[in-house]
């Protein structure tokens, strides 16, 4: 999956919501209020809920991210930075 060169690198504010509305969108309590220091564990996000909302941030944003980063992503944070980490590289990590 490849990103468009003319696709600007999405802000921080702007991942962060569409974090939040995934989240909504896969029914977690409270996901609209999600902060970047909260762990999934917090949100009571399982292993499944965690691939369905890298799915849908790798569409929403065209970035691919690897098998091998999910269990780097141990926060709300953690998926913000690895989302802008990988539209800046337009590449797949």
């Amino acid at each position: 999956m490849n990103r468009s060169p003319t696709m600007p690198v999405p802000t921080n504010t702007e991942v962060l919501q569409a974090i939040r509305e995934e989240l909504d969108a896969i029914k977690v309590p409270g996901a609209q209020e999600a902060t970047e220091d909260q762990t999934w564990q917090d949100l009571d996000v399982d292993s499944l809920d965690l691939v369905e909302l890298v799915k849908a941030l790798e569409d929403r944003f065209g970035v691919a991210i690897a098998d091998g980063r999910l269990k780097a992503i141990k926060t709300v944070g953690d998926a913000v930075a690895l989302v802008q980490e990988l539209a800046a590289e337009g590449a797949v990590a």
